[in-house]
């Protein structure tokens, strides 16, 4: 296992800081495309160029096949400045973000056809285990329906968590039943079916429809076991250099979804202070900047914003941190579960 996240950390700043400018010179051109990206139910394709010219996706894919092997707090920075005015654009564009970390816990042949043609991959994972899977020699055969597939209107692969059907052998008297096997399923887009069923407002454009897998044989190499992926234990991220491969995933998601959403509240609270800098009250006709009540909103809303972008950067670097020394205890998970739904509560 490596001990460090980049070759230096003067190195690792300075990276963040160039990949953060050009998100935020792409930022302008999201917040004008939001209101079709919304209508058209997808991230405009003019988004998606902007930001795989930019090398945005690729943040925390490893050096190997071309990615910045940057860690969840540079992430963090870069949604941040790239989307404060389209939370459903940088809804999409972290998830895209973390799953190509998390295409990276995969076997390693997995992840060389993942990145086969370039350094990052674009797809929905979907981590609910609601599909059925049965083992066929080489690998498994599944079934079923997963929901909330980010991110599908330009997805190029896609990763599914499903139950493997087993014939477990009841249990002793007086033990609990074992729990169910769960493994995650790989497999380029066309070998899935999207339904159209996403029509969220104000989060249209995340594309985050229902996906169908009928009678799919997916071979063992695009197969991983879920359990010590949740402990920052996948056998794939063991090949890497960086500590990064070592997080424990339920933690890397919530942060990459609190990110946007952080994004988006300091957005909408810059916004409403310059918007009230210049209204004016329609039975007054003063400007509504003088008044005490909204001045308290004001600054209340700001509070919460920035009180819940500190707490993320900290959260990051504590999951960061824990990945120096896997497994992640279940104390710690949960206690970032609880600090993440702290924040998104905020």
């Amino acid at each position: 296992m490596a001990d460090t996240l980049a070759a230096s950390p003067h190195d690792t700043e300075k990276l963040t800081d160039s990949l953060v400018e050009k998100a935020r010179r792409i930022a302008p051109a999201i917040a004008a495309r939001a209101a079709d990206a919304e209508r058209n139910r997808k991230v405009a394709d003019e988004t998606i160029q902007d930001v795989a010219d930019a090398g945005l996706l690729e943040i925390m894919v490893p050096r190997r096949y071309g990615g910045h092997e940057l860690g969840i707090s540079s992430m963090v920075k870069v949604v941040k400045a790239l989307s404060p005015l389209d939370m459903s654009t940088g809804w999409t564009l972290a998830f895209y973000m973390v799953h190509n970390w998390m295409w990276c816990l995969m076997p390693e042949q997995a992840q060389q056809e993942i990145f086969a043609n370039g350094p990052s991959c674009r797809g929905p994972i979907m981590v609910a285990p609601t599909v059925r899977a049965v083992a066929e020699p080489g690998g498994f055969r599944i079934n079923g329906r997963a929901k909330w597939g980010t991110g599908s209107a330009h997805a190029q692969w896609c990763m599914v968590s499903g139950i493997v059907d087993e014939d477990l052998p009841a249990p002793a008297e007086g033990e609990p039943p074992r729990p169910p096997t769960v493994h995650m399923f790989a497999m380029p887009w066309q070998d899935a079916k999207l339904e159209d069923t996403w029509y969220t407002s104000g989060m249209a454009a995340t594309s985050s429809h229902d996906v169908v897998f009928d009678n799919v044989f997916i071979p063992a190499h695009r197969v991983m076991d879920a359990t010590p992926a949740r402990t920052g234990e996948a056998e794939g991220g063991k090949i890497h250099n960086s500590s990064i491969y070592s997080s424990a995933f339920t933690p890397m998601l919530a942060v990459s979804a609190l990110s946007a959403m952080v994004a988006g509240t300091l957005g909408v609270s810059a916004h409403a202070v310059e918007r009230a800098q210049t209204f004016l009250s329609t039975y007054s006709g003063k400007s509504s900047v003088d008044n005490p009540a909204l001045q308290i909103r004001l600054a209340k809303a700001d509070l919460a914003a920035q009180t819940a972008s500190t707490m993320i950067d900290a959260l990051a670097a504590e999951i960061e941190a824990d990945a120096l020394a896997p497994p992640v205890p279940i104390e710690r998970r949960a206690r970032q579960r609880a600090m993440s739904s702290f924040i998104a509560s905020m």
